[in-house]
């Protein structure tokens, strides 16, 4: 079901109810579950009045926190999707070689780079990432922004018409944090990004969605990432390549952005590839956690 965590207490969860009356029915399918979630993105986004909360209400700590994403149906009446975007950082461009052919290695990019990955690959907060045998696994935080309106056509004339904010403002629902899990192995095996980045479990995301089209603390926020404890990355939003709002528009030029879908932004320098002097890849046992200020933070363990 959906719910809401207000910051009230920081413990209450409610009951979402949304405009035609439903709450997706505890054990529901990831199909019911998401087609709900997508509605109430929907709606919320377009009126936030028009979504209220049951009187039913949980402790945080007595509910199972699942992904805010699923490959099922939307609102749309499509499958929601998970759209990426390599090399957005600055200091990330050049930091390990790039198994995309005719992408040179350190030059930074003129247009944003955009790959899919499977929305079968996506796990919540607290389950494990699979290394799948003997794959050199790789972590990548990523702050995820979530649409919340139907956008397809935006292009060059949004760009013309309205500034970086509106975009974020008309299209733009919320945010959460995500870990772009990549299997290097398949990356330069295949010399594509698609299999390498959509193994089953390879897309953690959550915990949870974020109220708000504004980059979260204005674009100061900053992205960490920790393994075993150990800081591997540390960036600043606002040192992406190229905007959020940047990432819609072109997108949405030729591909049309759902309620519910995820846009992932790029992560920035301290891959487990590009360490040194070796590369630190993950290993059964390890845990990763990313934290985005104003966001949250994302938890998961590795198992082979």
């Amino acid at each position: 079901r959906v719910g809401a965590l207000l910051p009230l207490d920081g413990n209450t969860v409610f009951d979402v109810v949304h405009d035609d009356g439903g709450s997706a029915a505890a054990g529901s399918s990831a199909s019911s579950r998401l087609q709900s979630l997508s509605r109430v993105l929907e709606a919320y986004h377009a009126d936030p009045k028009s979504v209220t909360f049951a009187a039913s209400t949980f402790g945080l700590g007595d509910v199972d926190v699942l992904a805010p994403f699923d490959d099922a149906t939307a609102a749309s009446g499509v499958h929601n999707k998970i759209v990426c975007v390599g090399k957005n950082y600055f200091e990330h461009v050049g930091e390990v070689d790039s198994s995309m052919p005719g992408i040179s290695r350190d030059a930074v990019p003129e247009l944003p780079i955009i790959f899919p990955k499977a929305g079968t690959s996506v796990v919540a907060y607290g389950q494990d990432i699979r290394t799948h045998g003997r794959l050199d696994v790789d972590y990548e935080g990523e702050l995820a922004c979530v649409i919340g309106a139907t956008c397809f056509g935006a292009g060059t004339r949004a760009l013309e018409s309205m500034s970086e904010e509106e975009i974020l403002e008309k299209y733009v629902v919320g945010w959460t944090v995500a870990n772009d899990v990549t299997a290097r192995t398949l990356q330069k095996q295949h010399q594509q990004w698609y299999l390498g980045k959509s193994c089953d479990t390879h897309c953690p995301c959550g915990p949870w969605i974020v109220a708000g089209s504004a980059l979260p603390l204005d674009g100061a926020a900053e992205l960490v990432t920790y393994v075993n404890g150990e800081e591997r990355q540390r960036a600043k939003i606002s040192d992406m390549i190229f905007s959020v709002a940047t990432l819609i528009s072109t997108i949405s030029q030729y591909q049309t952005l759902y309620a519910g879908d995820l846009i992932l932004t790029g992560t920035p320098k301290g891959v487990g590839a590009g360490q040194k002097p070796n590369a630190l890849f993950l290993k059964s046992g390890d845990v990763v956690d990313i934290d985005i200020e104003g966001v949250g933070r994302l938890s998961n363990g590795v198992a082979s």
